[in-house]
């Protein structure tokens, strides 16, 4: 564009909005070993491995191209035990909470619920809050054989 733009003014842009870039692709790919390592959800070991050994950008580009060395293997199975699924890797100070059934289905069919936003905890946050005794004195729950409230308890 700005070649272009230097030679037959194409281009007349009053400004730009970019989804998910990738402006330089091994700066952008690589500030990853960074980024985790700054936040502590990786080793001094790993982030050397994942700066040295094989890096995100070379990891990416084994993957795409069918040929993924052992060694990148390694350091992304060592990054990805340290981070595990838990973790948002876009933004690492999010909540994570792994959804229940109900709250992935309104995910994935938002017109049979009428709910403005979904909480993907509250299936998991109720369980908690029904299985405090205090609450269930509260309520004069009567869990006669059950251990445990659960959403399919009887």
């Amino acid at each position: 564009m700005i070649e272009a733009n230097q030679k037959e003014k194409i281009f007349q842009l009053k400004g730009i909005a970019l989804g998910n870039p990738v402006l330089e692709f091994a700066t952008d790919f690589n500030s990853r070993a960074e980024y985790f390592w700054s936040h502590g959800l990786i080793s001094d070991s790993t982030y050397k491995m994942f700066t040295s050994a094989c890096n995100y950008s070379r990891y990416v580009s084994e993957y795409y191209r069918d040929s993924l060395s052992s060694i990148c293997s390694l350091v992304m199975d060592q990054v990805n035990r340290e981070t595990s699924r838990f973790i948002d890797k876009y933004d690492v100070t999010l909540d994570v909470c792994i959804a229940s059934v109900l709250s992935q289905s309104m995910i994935i069919s938002p017109q049979q619920h009428v709910f403005k936003s979904i909480d993907v905890c509250v299936e998991d946050e109720t369980i908690k809050y029904l299985n405090r005794k205090d609450v269930q004195e509260a309520i004069h729950a009567q869990l006669v054989g059950v251990s445990k409230w659960t959403v399919c308890s009887e």
